[in-house]
């Protein structure tokens, strides 16, 4: 008599494999394909990594180093500068599987991953080169071999690799402070994470860690401290500090980030977590909890005290996906969390901004439909919630790809050319400065803001004719565009390109004599309301540098003052 055939189990680990390859391949043909240009930071970091440094004015210098790294390799191309960054989040969604299937199973480690690695905030990333992007691998794999010392099973290869990785997340950065308030708190709730931590293994790991920092610390001591000063500059706190109505705001780009299934999941599970069956389960889920919430709760404070970047609690969501994983693996049928889902993601979706109001509508039905299909399909159990979340972002993730290669034209007809604007026309507007810098022999070329330097300064880099200077708003260097100073003997003959119109009274200022020589329009869409779309460059030439002290006197005599605005365009 045969024996009764044995129920397959799924080989969960190369499922992972195989999709984490295909979505890496797609991603690096996507950068291939893609007609974007780079974006102001973008061009910053790529200006650093041609200055191998241990530090550079605003951030840590590891990004600056991996874009050097793919720049020798491969050129200075949009292309290549953007390379590492799919290759990183495919290196952090691995170390994912891994610290879920050692948490709960290959099956929620394939989740985890996955969910990760078409999280909207990674979708973005992916196509971009950004810290984000090169610290999450090392926080990720840093989070694995720390779970791995508190479960005994990491050794000294373990241990050690924990250091590298927590100090190469320093070198990304500072965020990383994050994770060290985790190391703190799971130390002090959970007896196995005290005992690794404080042996010899963890303080080899923390030493490690520290050296590897060291030089950057060693660095910012030489140079005034920029980059801590300016981390603490950007929080911005020197304003009016309660500001209430930014919560909601950080709460909706939370959304946007993790994705809203997962964010509303990770919301309304948060109880439910909490109530582990097993002593073991309470301890893994309160572990994970401690590298999520504080980052969230923290940033939202900053967001009501001031500002708050959608981006700056992004290093909550690798162990978040994780715990959102595990909860919805086992969780039991769950009607009214579907249809809360889809309701609420519905709404969010309506503050999205730079997209048409039909489009918007589109998308909140589309989705929210989408939900509550396949929860009927899934009967409403929990676990389907999670391959919802991967195919509307996958979904989501293949629409990005094919806006970012299409034409200009299907982006004006569905309204999202306001979207795209700061990464379009930099050739052009390159080519325009050029010519007339070139037309006047201009001794020097002036710009009044940073993104407009740094798209200077990446898309004139073949053929500079003058020296390009940031002018300074303020007294002192308030970015790195503003380094540089407009110094006797570069000055008789200056080319002035113009972007802000409530500067350039200011800027005439500081000059003897200030010329107007005409104005470039670079074309970069249409707005949902027909209006063009256009970087306006207003030129002049300007000799006989004389600027004027920076203080409330000249503050006050130039307010409200603006020279050659832009043509308003109606409503069409």
């Amino acid at each position: 008599m045969a024996e009764p055939a044995m129920s397959r189990v799924p080989d969960y680990g190369r499922i992972t494999a195989i999709a984490l390859a295909v979505l890496l391949l797609a991603r690096l043909a996507a950068i291939l394909a893609s007609g974007v240009d780079l974006y102001a930071d973008e061009a910053q970091y790529w200006r650093w990594s041609t200055d191998p440094a241990w530090g550079y004015y605003s951030k840590p210098p590891l990004i600056a180093w991996v874009i050097g790294l793919a720049t020798a390799l491969a050129g200075h191309g949009e292309w290549a500068i953007r390379l590492p960054a799919p290759i990183l989040h495919t290196l952090a969604a691995s170390a994912l599987y891994l610290l879920g299937r050692d948490m709960d199973g290959a099956r929620t480690g394939m989740f985890a991953a996955l969910g990760y690695a078409l999280m909207p905030g990674v979708i973005v990333s992916s196509a971009v080169i950004s810290t984000d992007g090169v610290l999450l691998p090392f926080w990720c794999l840093a989070l694995w071999l720390f779970w791995r010392m508190r479960q005994g099973q990491a050794g000294w290869a373990g241990a050690l690799g924990f250091g590298l990785c927590l100090g190469a997340g320093f070198l990304a950065k500072y965020a990383m402070i994050y994770f060290a308030i985790g190391l703190a708190i799971t130390a002090v709730i959970d007896a196995p994470t005290r005992r690794a931590l404080f042996s010899a293994r963890g303080a080899v790991a923390i030493l490690l860690a520290a050296a590897l920092f060291g030089p950057h610390m060693a660095w910012n001591a030489a140079n005034d401290f920029k980059t801590v000063g300016h981390t603490v500059d950007n929080a911005r706190l020197g304003g009016e500090l309660f500001n209430p109505g930014n919560l909601g705001k950080f709460l909706i780009d939370q959304m946007g980030v993790f994705g809203p299934i997962g964010f509303l999941v990770l919301l309304f599970g948060l109880v439910p977590m909490l109530r582990a069956r097993s002593g073991e389960g309470l301890r893994r889920n309160l572990w994970l909890l401690a590298f999520i919430l504080p980052v969230i709760l923290i940033i939202a404070f900053q967001s009501v005290l001031s500002r708050a970047h959608a981006n700056w609690a992004a290093t909550a969501y690798p162990a978040a996906s994780v715990l959102v994983a595990i909860w919805l693996v086992h969780a039991r049928r769950r009607p009214g969390l579907w249809w809360a889902i889809a309701g609420l993601t519905a709404l969010a979706i309506q503050f999205i901004p730079d997209i048409a109001f039909l489009f918007k509508q589109v998308l909140a039905l589309g989705i929210a439909g989408a939900i509550l299909l396949v929860g009927l399909g899934f009967r409403y159990r929990p676990a389907g919630l999670l391959w919802t979340a991967i195919g509307v972002h996958a979904t989501l993730a293949l629409l990005l790809a094919a806006l970012v290669a299409s034409p200009p034209g299907v982006t004006t007809a569905l309204g999202l050319d306001n979207g795209f604007k700061r990464v379009r026309g930099w050739e052009q507007t390159a080519a325009s400065v050029r010519a007339m810098a070139q037309e006047i022999d201009a001794s020097a070329i002036l710009v009044d803001e940073r993104e407009l330097w740094h798209g200077l300064d990446y898309y004139m880099r073949g053929e500079r004719p003058a020296p390009l200077i940031a002018w300074r708003r303020k007294a002192g260097i308030h970015s790195f565009s503003e380094r540089r100073e407009l110094t006797d003997g570069i000055d008789e003959n200056v080319l002035v390109a113009s972007y802000r119109p409530n500067h350039r009274a200011r800027m005439r200022g500081d000059f003897e004599a200030f010329d107007y020589l005409g104005e470039a329009e670079i074309p970069l869409g249409l707005r949902a309301n027909g209006c063009p779309i256009t970087r306006r460059l207003v030129f002049y030439r300007a000799s006989g540098h004389a600027p004027k002290t920076r203080d409330r006197d000249w503050e006050e005599r130039y307010e409200g003052q603006v020279e050659r605005p832009a043509r308003e365009c109606p409503d069409s």
